[in-house]
């Protein structure tokens, strides 16, 4: 329906611009004819006043013509097309996913003057205006407002869309009562899902989707950060029959539960918004939703399938001398397994789980392997490979690969486990894990004696 908009604006301007061409082009020929040519003589200067009369009157028309269909296509453009991509249902519908397991709280303050300081600190974070500081003798101090939480209204005022500095400059311009309300996940909903949180997570989906009985693929590629407030910030892009677009807004919980909207920047229907809702499942790294666009057209997700997946999970850092990170990890191949392990590492080196799917047995993936201290590492990442896009360094040690524990794993069992694999392959690698501490609920077989000078066992990037 884009399209044919587009065409109707197009065949008004041009028929517009034959009209004009035409009039320009008969006028010059009929004023040729009235100055008299071979004619001459009295009767000559006769006949140019009447025709010059008669072009005049016939321009007039063509130029009312013109300005007629210059005047529709751009009431067209600027009218119909805009209205089309303001459907009022289209943001009811992404004000209720704005506001779905939220909690408003509202905090009041009394700002005497204008130059009275409130204390409060905001930041554009992933489409919404964020508290990003409160100070313990401003304003807002015990008043129920936390930082990491979105700024809903302030002052009746709805601070959707809107930046930081603007969100800010409605504070300092008011003198008197200053109510913020803001929204937070509802605690009910934080910590409900069965999977542990990530720090980050980042993943490229092909996917296909229905619109108007038509089937069309895609690609989205997805950006995840924990909000530590029961959910993830959204951000990536979307690429499409529409064209290429942004992602500006959106929510992902614990749970899975997600939304986001998406703004077509270049392409067929630049400007086109799209409001994703649907559910995520953690155990196959897999999306189930449906779409709705500001046209009005809707329709499901055929499917929307990870091809990688890179996450990274938040270092913890305990009263013991030695920081240890404790990680647990459930991966697509067997939903039921779960393995704990207890690592010595740097305080902010993070246990990394990556995702890549291997097509067919023969499928070479571009990763090197060596177990110089007795325990998997990766020596090299061939660029273009795989795993070449995701969070895994050249130095890591292997934990796992698909649920298999590498500890006491020699490099070349490490790398036939990737080499016998079809479809997705999980590496879960970090920072000096050939030191472990065993769990008596999941011991961890302890390191043979150092190996030296292993050779490497690549396997080669794909061509």
């Amino acid at each position: 329906s884009l399209m044919r908009t587009f065409s109707s604006i197009q065949c008004a301007e041009r028929m517009a611009s034959e009209a004009l061409n035409e009039s320009s082009d008969q006028l010059q020929r009929e004023l040729r004819g009235g100055s008299g040519g071979r004619g001459g003589g009295g009767g000559g200067q006769g006949a140019s006043s009447s025709n010059n009369s008669s072009s005049s009157s016939k321009l007039v028309d063509h130029i009312v013509l013109v300005v007629t269909l210059v005047f529709v296509g751009l009431f067209y453009r600027f009218y119909v097309l805009n209205k089309k991509r303001s459907d009022s249902q289209f943001e009811t519908a992404v004000d209720a996913e704005r506001d779905r397991d939220q909690v408003s709280i509202p905090a009041t303050a009394h700002k005497a003057t204008k130059r009275t300081r409130c204390g409060i600190g905001f930041k554009r974070q992933h489409g919404s205006v964020t508290i990003t500081s409160i100070d313990s003798n401003g304003l807002f101090a015990n008043s129920g407002l936390e930082v990491g939480m979105v700024v809903k209204t302030i002052n009746n005022v709805s601070v959707i869309g809107k930046t930081a500095a603007e969100a800010a400059h409605l504070i300092k311009a008011t003198v008197g009562q200053v109510v913020i309300v803001a929204t937070e996940i509802r605690s009910s909903d934080i910590g409900t899902s069965v999977h542990p949180t990530f720090e980050t997570y980042c993943a490229t989906f092909d996917m296909s989707y229905e619109d108007r009985g038509k089937q069309f693929r895609g690609q989205v590629i997805l950006e995840l950060k924990n909000n530590k407030r029961g959910g993830y910030y959204v951000s990536g892009t979307t690429s499409d029959a529409d064209g290429s677009a942004v992602i500006v807004e959106g929510l992902v919980k614990y749970s899975g539960d997600a939304w986001w909207v998406d703004e077509v920047q270049r392409g067929n229907d630049t400007g086109l918004k799209v409001l994703t809702t649907g559910k995520f499942d953690w155990s196959t790294n897999n999306f189930q939703g449906s779409w709705r666009s500001n046209t009005g057209q809707s329709g499901p997700y055929s499917s929307v399938q990870s091809t990688n997946v890179s996450i990274t999970f938040d270092p913890v850092t305990p009263a013991a001398n030695a920081p240890v990170m404790t990680a647990i990890v459930a991966t697509p191949v067997n939903p039921s397994y779960s393995q704990t392990v207890t690592a010595v590492v740097e305080p902010t080196s993070p246990v990394v789980v990556a995702t890549a799917n291997k097509a067919t047995k023969d499928m070479t993936v571009g990763i090197g392997i060596k177990a110089p201290n007795g325990t998997p590492a990766i020596s090299s990442i061939h660029p273009g490979s795989l795993f070449a896009t995701s969070d895994l360094r050249v130095g890591m040690d292997l934990q796992s690969i698909n649920n298999q524990p590498m500890s006491g794993k020699t490099a070349q069992e490490a790398a036939n486990l990737i080499k016998d694999a079809v479809g997705e392959i999980i590496i879960v690698a970090g920072w000096n894990l050939s030191v472990f501490s065993p769990l008596t609920t999941a011991p961890i077989a302890s390191a043979p004696p150092a190996e030296t000078e292993e050779t490497e066992l690549y396997v080669p990037s794909y061509r």
